[in-house]
Formats: C-alpha cells, structure tokens, sequence
C-alpha cells in the first residue's frame, strides 16, 4: 500500500548526510543458554529468515516522496549473520557495529538491517538492527525488536 511520506520523515530524508546520517542503532548482547543445542545460532538465524512476507515498515521502500511495497524484497540485503574473528571480545563487537553503523542504508531498498553476530566471548552472541529516522523513531524500533524475540 502506498503512502505519503509525513513532513518530518521528508526532513530526516533531507537532512541526511555521509557524515551525519539519519538512522537509529540498536544492540542487545545474549547468553547462548547452557543447555541449547549446538546449532541454536543456525535455528536462531533460520527463525528470522522463516518470517516472509515481512510486514510494513519492513518490506517498505521509498519512491520519491511516498513509501511503496518493495515487490522485489530480497531478506539477504537486509539479513546478516557474521562471526566475529578471534578472540571475539566486546571490543571487536563495538569495533564491527561502528563500522556498519557508519554506513548509509541503501534507499534503493526498505531502509532497515539486521545483524546476528556470533562468536563472542562468554559464549554470547548479539542483535544488531539499524534503520532509518524515516522508517521509525529509536524506541519504537527497540520495542519492535523485543516483540519479535
């Protein structure tokens, strides 16, 4: 469904800059549970990709100034599932969330991304999702994180 975009998600639009960007972060840090399965990482990454179609805001991409179902939505440019090298501290954690947080989001496709890292310390694993000002404002967007765990 096709719907205009209000003037505030115009202006983050207009607003947004290589070195100011106009998206929201969030990341959320998870203790594998002693007794899951040596494949939940996987399962976990399989339940994301299971969620098809995906629902507005999410399947959602701008054309000119109106917000239009993406027909051609393709999870894997929105999905990633990385492990971070050794020794996977929090600080190569942070150090891969900056990088990717200094990105712009392609406005080619729905201006979200998510990211499942594995591989850190303590036997963790971490939630990483970013999206645009336009798409959603910060807490609404972290409250849509902790509905869908």
């Amino acid at each position: 469904m096709r719907r205009a975009l209000g003037p505030i998600d115009q202006a983050f639009l207009w607003l947004e800059r290589r070195q100011q960007p106009m998206h929201v972060g969030g990341l959320m840090l998870f203790k594998i549970p002693a007794d899951a399965p040596a494949n939940f990482i996987q399962e976990v990454a399989a339940q994301f990709k299971a969620v098809t179609p995906p629902v507005r805001p999410f399947n959602q991409r701008l054309d000119g100034m109106f917000w239009d179902e993406d027909d051609e939505f393709d999870l894997e440019h929105h999905f990633r599932h990385i492990a971070l090298p050794e020794p996977g501290r929090v600080r190569e954690l942070l150090a891969y969330v900056s990088q990717e947080h200094s990105a712009l989001l392609d406005r080619a496709k729905p201006l979200w991304e998510c990211h499942l890292i594995e591989g850190i310390e303590g036997n963790r694993f971490a939630l990483y999702f970013k999206m645009h000002h336009a798409v959603i404002d910060g807490i609404a967007g972290m409250r849509i994180a902790q509905k869908s765990l």
